[in-house]
């Protein structure tokens, strides 16, 4: 079996803990309570004003167009910034300013009687301010002669603003101001005189900006008018001088080339139409013949003769069919056709030269057109270049007129807005002069001690409880040893065993003998069959855990059981059982183990508990370093033959050597561990050694435990 740490921590114990240690906790919050009363009370009183403004996000549009001074738009960072501006020492010297010196004296810190830390406060800035200063060719500190007015403003502004307060309330519009100070109608005050200060500053900078811009915009229509009338004189004057040496206007010679241009682009349109139609004619012509060509033509005559041919030619054809070509009809038929095919021919001839001449005429009328348009064009080319000059200097008149049509029209909404102007914050509450100091909070301070000492004081417990003072509880001590816990012994309101012993017999079933007899029980199961008794080491980490009690105990249940039982003292430096005992026989311990005498007379019958006891008459530091253990052994082995049991009662086993001798010589091994008290660490050193040492079979007993504490009622703990 190992033994390991473990941090296992039980709310319930602790909590038990507490509460059995309650009155210290009740003490620490009273005392805390108390003196924090008593510190508070003694602080002047101060008194508290709030005021508090609206940044309003709505406007008031009477004019359509954009204000000089635009609103504000409401954001995060811009309610900061009117945090800080309401801050500013700008707005706070404009307060002060506005108070008669009388009024503010009892505010003025150097008419205060300071304490002591702030002359220290004092002092060490004078000193650095000495250091910091510069010297005079002297090697002196040069000094600075300053208005006595300037410096009391300073110190007035320094001191509004150490006692006011500035915040946002929440995540809305509202920006509350708040003044702390020892007279509550000066609180009240300077609460309403930042806030109106502060709307008066908005209304004075935005009618400032309008005014500026007011005067701004005048000068600048005066100066535009004059660029207006100097464009347009400009114009005129251009206009008359080109009159003058052209004749001609611009305008006229632009609206004459633009005719021109038109009646030339209709006349090379004529001629393209007669030259195509006449080509047509001609290509029929010399391909197909004058008749061909008349198919063409849409000339009356030439309908006409074309229709008489067709006639002619229709007769001749039913002619042909019962006549020959010699037939009289046929013959005369032949000749008028061949009459009327010349004259369709010569009419042709002549239309043909119609077209010829018409497609002369129209190239002739192109040909004079183009040259009136070449000669305009000239004449324009030459005028172009005054020409672009007039449009330049229309251009810079249309732009200094519009420039100062703008500015009139800005120049008259400014100066409508000027009168129309409000501030982008209001009031929304004004302060009023409190009736009751807001700090110090005597009661508020008082409970907040009483608190701090309840906590400290439970933290303290916790943490002394949690820091190796030692175990609460059978299961906490199971869980850091690996061992079992057997039993746990309560404690009694005994001042010595014999009280104990007393008590057991007056009454034998209270808490404390039942559980001895737990202890028992759970020994005697241990027992192994055979005809020897059995032998019991009690051992502890510390002194006063308990050992001795325990011994007494089991050696008085035994011996009220008719049971033989002998205790055998191995303390050998600090014996109590036999001053207990009175101890009184022809030989000792010692001499049993180092003298070989024999040990029925060191055996001692001690009265009124029914058992025996080896002790030594007198203490024998260095018994367990001489002594041998072969000695020890045959010792303990004779007793359990004559005993049924053998208690073997040692000393702490981390105090001295003389128990680790002792390791290996009994059947059972008792760790005795005082409830809360024994540390962690030393009780989980003393079960490591016993099992390094080679104790076989290792048990705990928690001894003088709480009798309330709840978890502890038979004494048995879950083995790991």
């Amino acid at each position: 079996m190992s033994v390991e740490e473990n941090s296992y921590i039980e709310l319930s114990s602790i909590f038990a803990n507490a509460w059995r240690r309650k009155w210290i906790i009740v003490a620490a919050t009273l005392l805390c309570g108390l003196l924090s009363y008593v510190l508070v009370a003694q602080v002047t009183p101060l008194y508290s004003a709030r005021s508090s403004v609206m940044l309003d996000p709505r406007s008031v549009q009477v004019l359509s167009s954009d204000a000089v001074v635009s609103d504000l738009t409401l954001n995060n960072p811009l309610l900061d910034t009117e945090v800080s501006v309401l801050r500013s020492n700008l707005l706070l010297t404009e307060v002060v300013s506005s108070f008669p010196a009388e009024d503010l004296e009892a505010f003025d810190p150097a008419n205060r009687e300071r304490s002591f830390i702030e002359k220290g406060k004092g002092a060490i800035r004078g000193m650095l301010s000495t250091l910091a200063s510069p010297k005079n060719p002297a090697g002196e500190t040069a000094v600075v002669a300053r208005d006595p007015e300037e410096m009391r403003i300073q110190r007035l502004v320094g001191a509004l603003r150490r006692s006011m307060t500035v915040w946002r309330e929440g995540q809305s519009y509202l920006i509350s101001v708040s003044v702390e100070t020892e007279d509550p109608e000066l609180s009240m005050q300077l609460a309403n005189a930042v806030t109106q200060t502060y709307i008066d500053r908005q209304i004075k900078d935005r009618v400032g900006a309008i005014q500026g811009a007011t005067r701004f915009l005048q000068d600048r229509v005066t100066q535009m008018r004059m660029n207006v009338e100097a464009a347009e004189a400009a114009i005129e004057e251009f206009r008359k001088t080109q009159l003058a040496e052209r004749g001609v206007s611009v305008t006229t010679v632009d609206q004459q080339l633009l005719d021109l241009s038109t009646q030339l682009a209709l006349s090379r349109a004529d001629l393209a139409q007669a030259r195509a139609r006449f080509d047509q004619i001609e290509t029929v012509i010399d391909k197909d013949g004058f008749e061909a060509a008349a198919e063409l033509l849409t000339s009356q005559l030439v309908v006409s003769l074309r229709q008489q041919i067709s006639e002619l030619a229709r007769e001749d054809a039913e002619l042909a069919t019962r006549f020959g070509a010699e037939r009289p009809e046929r013959r005369r038929i032949a000749a008028e056709q061949a009459s009327l095919s010349d004259e369709l021919t010569e009419e042709v001839r002549k239309i043909v030269a119609t077209l010829r001449n018409d497609v002369e005429v129209a190239r002739i009328r192109e040909k004079s057109i183009q040259t009136s348009v070449t000669e305009m064009e000239q004449r324009s080319s030459e005028m172009s270049q005054a020409n672009l000059e007039l449009r330049q200097l229309e251009r810079e008149a249309d732009a200094a007129r519009e420039t100062y049509q703008e500015m009139l029209n800005r120049l008259n909404e400014t100066q409508s807005t000027e009168q129309l102007q409000r501030a982008d914050a209001r009031l929304v509450e004004m302060a009023v002069a409190p009736r009751a100091p807001s700090s110090p909070r005597v009661l508020l301070f008082s409970a907040l001690g009483a608190t701090l000492g309840f906590a400290g004081s439970f933290i303290g417990l916790f943490f002394y409880m949690i820091s190796g003072a030692g175990f609460t509880s059978a299961h906490q001590l199971s869980q850091a040893t690996g061992l079992k816990v057997i039993a746990t012994l309560m404690r009694e309101p005994w001042k010595s065993p014999k009280d104990m012993l007393a008590a057991m017999r007056d009454k034998p079933y209270q808490g404390f003998a039942e559980r001895a007899r737990q202890l028992r029980t759970a020994l005697l199961l241990k027992k192994t069959s055979g005809s020897s008794g059995m032998s019991v080491l009690l051992t502890s980490a510390a002194p006063n855990e308990g050992k001795t009690s325990t011994a007494l105990a089991l050696a008085y249940l035994e011996g009220s059981l008719q049971r033989r039982c002998i205790i055998v003292d191995f303390d050998v430096r600090k014996s109590e059982l036999s001053k207990l005992t009175g101890y009184k026989s022809e030989t000792d311990l010692a001499g049993v183990l180092l003298e070989g005498k024999p040990i029925e007379d060191a055996i001692y019958a001690m009265p009124n508990i029914g058992a025996d006891l080896i002790t030594l008459n007198e203490p024998t530091p260095y018994l367990m370093d001489i002594c041998p253990r072969e000695n020890v052994r045959v010792l303990i082995e004779y007793l359990k033959t004559q005993y049924e049991l053998v208690i073997m009662d040692t000393a702490p086993l981390l105090a001295v050597a003389d128990t680790l001798a002792l390791i290996g010589e009994a059947d059972e091994y008792l760790l005795m561990v005082r409830h809360d008290s024994t540390s962690r660490r030393a009780v989980t050193d003393a079960a490591r050694k016993m099992l390094d040492l080679g104790a076989e079979s290792v048990s705990v007993v928690m001894t003088m435990s709480d009798p309330k504490s709840g978890d502890e009622v038979y004494g048995y703990a879950a083995d790991n």
